[in-house]
C-alpha cells in the first residue's frame, strides 16, 4: 500500500515537471514566431516608405516646372514695373528681362575711366558689356571708335539697344549710351555712376550727335 502511494505521488510529481517543461517549451516557440513574423511586417512599409519617396510623379515635376516659372515671371514683373515707372511706359512694353537685370545688377556702380568691373565702369566699357551679354554682339571700345563703325541713326528712330552718342568735350565724340525707350538711355555718367537719364534733358539735348546702330550683315565687330 505504502509503495503504491509512493509510486502514484513520484508520478505525479514527474508528470508535474514534464508539464512544466512543455509549457516553458511552448512559450519559447510562440516567442519566436511572433518575432519571425513582426520583421517582415515592419520592414515592408518602410520599403514601401522609401520607394514611394523617392519617385516623383510627372505631375509634381510639372508642378514645380509651373512654381519656379510663377516665380520667374513674377520677378520680371515687378521688374518691368520698376523700370517703367522709371521710363515712364507701361510695364507691357517691356519684354526683355536680360537687359533689365543687367541694368539693376549694375545701377549705381560708379564712373571709372577705363574701367570693366562693379568697382568702376566707363561709359563705352558699360556699353559694351550691353551689347554683348545682352545682344551677343561684340565691338570695339571707346565712344568715337563705336561712332565711327556704326551706322548713323536719327532719334526718331531709335530702337531698344542702338548706342547713343554725345559730343561733350571739345565737339568731339566722347560719351555713349544704350537706347531704351521714350526717349531714355542707360550709361555710365561721371557724376551718378550707371543710371538712366532722358534725351529730352537740356544738357543731353544740346550734346547729342547722333545715334548708332550696328549693321545686320556684321553684328560682331572687332
Amino acid at each position: 500500500m505504502l509503495l503504491k502511494k509512493y509510486y502514484i505521488n513520484h508520478l505525479y510529481f514527474f508528470l508535474l515537471i514534464v508539464t512544466f517543461f512543455v509549457l516553458q517549451s511552448c512559450n519559447t516557440t510562440s516567442k519566436v514566431q511572433a518575432i519571425s513574423v513582426e520583421i517582415p511586417r515592419d520592414n515592408k512599409p518602410v520599403e514601401k516608405l522609401s520607394v514611394k519617396t523617392a519617385s516623383i510623379s510627372e505631375t509634381q515635376k510639372e508642378e514645380v516646372k509651373l512654381s519656379v516659372n510663377n516665380n520667374e515671371n513674377v520677378f520680371a514683373s515687378a521688374l518691368f514695373t520698376q523700370y517703367a515707372n522709371i521710363l515712364g511706359v507701361q510695364p507691357s512694353e517691356l519684354s526683355n528681362q536680360k537687359l533689365y537685370s543687367l541694368i539693376d545688377e549694375w545701377w549705381n556702380v560708379p564712373y571709372k575711366y577705363a574701367g570693366n568691373s562693379k568697382k568702376g565702369i566707363d561709359c563705352s566699357g558699360f556699353s559694351c558689356m550691353v551689347l554683348k551679354s545682352v545682344y551677343n554682339t561684340e565691338i570695339i571700345r571707346g565712344s568715337s571708335e563705336m561712332y565711327r563703325i556704326t551706322d548713323r541713326v536719327k532719334k526718331e528712330e531709335l530702337k531698344e539697344g542702338d548706342l547713343v552718342f554725345f559730343r561733350i568735350r571739345h565737339g568731339h565724340i566722347s560719351h555713349v549710351g544704350v537706347y531704351l525707350k521714350n526717349n531714355m538711355f542707360v550709361h555710365a555718367s561721371v557724376k551718378y555712376g550707371v543710371t538712366i537719364s532722358s534725351l529730352d534733358h537740356p544738357y543731353y539735348k544740346k550734346v547729342f550727335a547722333s545715334g548708332g546702330r550696328l549693321t545686320n550683315d556684321d553684328r560682331t565687330i572687332h
